[in-house]
């Protein structure tokens, strides 16, 4: 045996101050079998499970002697075992059977197994458990270190699921009772240490892998100073002991395990511990990396490398430590052709791309399988999860969908903080780029409905709304055929303003877009809703503020406020119901009937929620009374700043409200986009029209009756 080994190891074992391990180790000097455990291995890590050896009978634990072990009282197991008597002290008494399971009579298993019998140490439990698995999971080292030297071939026993007592002491972490074992089974078997340290379970898990498991540091150290080649077996399930620490995210466990240059890291599917660490602890991902920097370009069965993996989570910090050891690691695509930087665009991770491109200024070149850059994968996305954010106050000038491209790289802003180019990164280029199917960005934002992205990518002076695809499809002719009605439009309008075009097409063989279907789904709610206001509204004017007097006229009848409550409750009603007519006939007709009544059912039914919200605020104010202005003013302020921020985030969302002069205005052209457009969306312009107007036109009126309230009121 290396003398540095042992000297290493004796002196980690004085450090621990367990004196059963420098025992133990004291006494391996020059046994070939334990050199095994403490130098590098010389067989393949992969090799698990090893022959075992099972009792051939089964012999039922008597409850006593069980609940005695379970206790760890000594004397009590001396007596169930007749060792009161030192004469009766002897090994021979534990080969004598008593009784075997299989033949006991039924009507005896019911009551004491052993009768007036003495118990014996061959007695196992249910679990095929001996005594010494049972002291030692308890963790009692004096009935453990009896049981051995009464019968030392306890230590090679093994349950039902091929544990030894050594394997129980280090799934509970007993690390006393793993440096007894240690030592004992160093001094009473024939192989010594070595044999009960190489035993496995069933699933192939070493002790070391149960102490791992289960988050025992000490007895971690303890195993790997007697045993640190352990650390490079694999179970049946090709896990390592290392790969289970980073799991539990065991910073210390790690720590010991990384003592040893030749652990073994490999995980289930061909991952590694680096895979496991990059999803939820930089620490240990800054441990793994200094300690083997390859396991960054590592795969696993799917072709993925701990980079992906960190990319995925978009923990900035990770991405560093990772790109920091191994920056190479950029350029590693999986099984499907995605790189990190797919990776972090298919998961909105726009800082983590922002990094590996300024660390690789090139990888944005990188293609998956589909022949799609990681703009590709942008643009395939709805938008809500679009983030943004502005450097400094010359960028604040841009509203914030702008910010994407900004933020990927793609562009600057000029000193007047409107104008929008690219950059000189190189980024330019892939804007236009086309996958396999010759589709670009802008094809897979139209498809998937990404307005966000649209905006983005048309604000981009390179990119081209013309281009077509292998189908001859151009962004235009997508967006179209698009079923939900305010991204259609939002998306067509948006395309036509900035120079879309349709591909070349048979007019006759256009498909139109169908209205019908959606506009009769929505029918239905609206129908609800309305009812309801209609319902509310009629009910307030029977049951108004301040109540009736004897003769059943209202007692606040001559308040200015209450006269203006029953006008716009009264207003409320009239065009809830008005919009209740107007759904049922868009239901009943089709084509441009359908839609003015579906149209003006909208306008009806927003009006109705607006003059019910002026009731509220009137109905408060009048059964306030004179005073209370803190209250006044809050339910003042609330009111007209919730409304504004609906008609906003409308306007924002249903409509392109600061583009739609301009879309009317190329709408009076006749060119031939307009003319398809007028074909397979008659409504659209109409609806922007009327989308734009009724805007400002609500909010108008709105302020007026704010105004007249507070005035009044």
């Amino acid at each position: 045996m290396s003398v540095d080994l042992l000297t290493n190891a004796l002196r980690k074992a004085r450090d621990l101050e367990d004196e059963n391990l420098c025992a133990a180790l004291q006494l391996a000097e020059g046994d070939e079998r334990w050199n095994a455990l403490l130098c590098p291995p010389d067989r393949d890590p992969a090799r698990c499970g090893m022959d075992v050896q099972l009792f051939v009978e089964r012999h039922v634990m008597c409850p006593d002697l069980y609940q005695a072990t379970l206790s760890g009282s000594i004397n009590r197991v001396n007596e169930l075992l007749g060792l009161t008597d030192v004469a009766k002290r002897k090994n021979e008494a534990s080969n004598d059977v008593k009784v075997v399971l299989e033949d006991t009579p039924e009507e005896q298993l019911g009551g004491k197994f052993h009768g007036d019998g003495l118990c014996t140490l061959r007695e196992v439990t249910a679990g095929k458990n001996t005594m010494l698995h049972i002291a030692a999971d308890q963790g009692h080292a004096k009935l453990a270190e009896q049981l051995i030297w009464m019968d030392n071939t306890l230590l090679t026993s093994e349950n039902s699921r091929h544990e030894t007592p050594l394997h129980l002491a280090a799934r509970a972490g007993k690390h006393q009772i793993i440096s007894l074992i240690v030592l004992l089974a160093q001094q009473s078997l024939t192989h010594g240490a070595s044999e009960v340290l190489r035993k496995r379970s069933r699933d192939g898990d070493t002790v070391l892998h149960e102490a791992v498991r289960n988050g025992h540091e000490e007895a971690v150290q303890v195993l790997m100073t007697v045993a640190p080649a352990l650390s490079a077996e694999l179970n049946n399930a090709s896990v390592s002991p290392l790969y289970l620490a980073v799991v539990r995210k065991s910073v210390g466990v790690v720590e010991a395990l990384l003592e040893y240059k030749h652990a073994s890291a490999a995980g289930p599917n061909k991952q590694n511990a680096l895979h496991a660490a990059v999803l939820g602890s930089p620490e240990i991902t800054s441990k793994l990396v200094l300690w083997r920097a390859e396991l960054a370009i590592e795969r696993d069965s799917s072709g993925s490398t701990p980079l992906h993996y960190a990319a995925s989570d978009g923990d900035v910090t990770v991405v560093q430590k990772i790109l920091d050891k191994a920056p190479l690691a950029v350029y590693i695509q999986d099984e499907e052709g995605s790189s990190p930087l797919h990776v972090a665009a298919r998961m909105c991770h726009y800082s983590t791309i922002d990094l590996m491109i300024n660390q690789c200024p090139d990888s944005f070149e990188l293609r998956d399988n589909q022949g799609r850059n990681f703009l590709h994968i942008v643009a395939q996305l709805r938008g809500g999860r679009i983030s943004s954010y502005v450097k400094n106050a010359q960028h604040a000038m841009v509203s914030w969908p702008s910010n994407l491209c900004y933020r990927l790289g793609l562009k600057k802003l000029a000193k007047t903080g409107k104008r929008i180019n690219l950059d000189g990164h190189g980024l330019e280029k892939i804007v236009n780029e086309r996958d396999n199917e010759g589709s670009t960005p802008l094809h897979y934002a139209s498809m998937n409905g990404s307005s966000a992205m649209i905006w983005e990518l048309t604000q981009v002076n390179k990119a081209d709304t013309t281009v077509i695809n292998n189908e001859g499809k151009t962004a235009l002719d997508y967006s179209i055929l698009l079923d939900n009605v305010f991204g259609m439009a939002h998306i067509t309008a948006t395309l036509f303003t900035y120079g879309a075009t349709f591909g070349p097409q048979r007019q006759d063989k256009l498909k139109n877009w169908e209205d019908k279907e959606i506009t009769d789904k929505t029918s239905k709610n609206l129908i609800v809703v309305s009812v309801l206001i209609a319902t509310i509204a009629f009910s307030a004017a029977f049951n108004v503020p301040g109540s009736y007097n004897n003769v059943g006229v209202s007692n606040l009848r001559l308040e200015k406020q209450y006269n203006s409550f029953i006008v716009f409750d009264t207003l409320a009603m009239s065009a809830s119901v008005s919009a209740v007519m107007l759904l049922v006939v868009a239901r009943a007709v089709s084509g441009k009937h359908s839609r003015i009544c579906f149209t003006l059912s909208l306008i009806l039914l927003w009006i109705s929620l607006s003059t019910m919200e002026s009731a509220f605020v009137l109905a408060v104010s009048l059964t306030l009374g004179d005073g209370k202005y803190v209250t006044k003013t809050f339910v003042y302020f609330i009111v007209p700043f919730s409304f504004f921020c609906t008609v906003y985030l409308i306007s924002f969302l249903c409509t392109i409200f600061w583009k739609a002069l301009t879309f009317i205005s190329l709408m009076k052209k006749k060119t031939q986009t307009k003319r398809q457009i007028d074909i397979q969306c008659p409504a659209l312009t109409s609806y922007i029209r009327i989308s734009f107007w009724f805007i400002i036109l609500n909010n108008i009126v709105f302020l007026i009756i704010m105004g007249f309230i507070v005035i009044y009121s």
